[in-house]
């Protein structure tokens, strides 16, 4: 079994459950954090709806607090999800744009490491 995330009528990921619900648990958590909606809709037996305005808006702030961290280990929580949420607003075609050289590097390493996100169908 697996998931599937969709902005509009595009699946954008199909992870299996394990990892989906590691990563919603991840996603809702950083929201709660920063205060920010991150543009995931509710689980509907295993199919979640991406608002991409929120979206685009919550991984530009979780970026943000990356580039700012100066925390190890709050950066490591950071890098397990982060190069996901920028992979999925990649595939996604959202606009997520470094605002300073600290995460204008962040996304350029990301970005090169090319992570497959694949869809159920892939």
């Amino acid at each position: 079994m697996s998931y599937t995330f969709d902005i509009g009528d595009e699946t954008i990921w199909g992870p299996v459950n394990s990892v989906a619900h590691i990563f919603l648990g991840t996603v809702k958590t950083f929201s709660e954090e920063y205060g920010v909606p991150s543009g995931f809709g509710d689980d509907l037996m295993g199919m979640v709806e991406i608002n991409p305005n929120e979206f685009a808006v919550f991984v530009q702030r979780v970026l943000a607090e990356r580039a700012q961290s100066l925390h190890l280990y709050k950066s490591m929580m950071l890098d397990g999800v982060l190069p996901i949420l920028v992979a999925l607003a990649d595939r996604g075609r959202l606009e997520v744009a470094g605002r300073s050289p600290e995460e204008n590097a962040y996304l350029e390493e990301v970005r090169a490491r090319k992570l497959p996100m694949l869809a159920p169908s892939e």
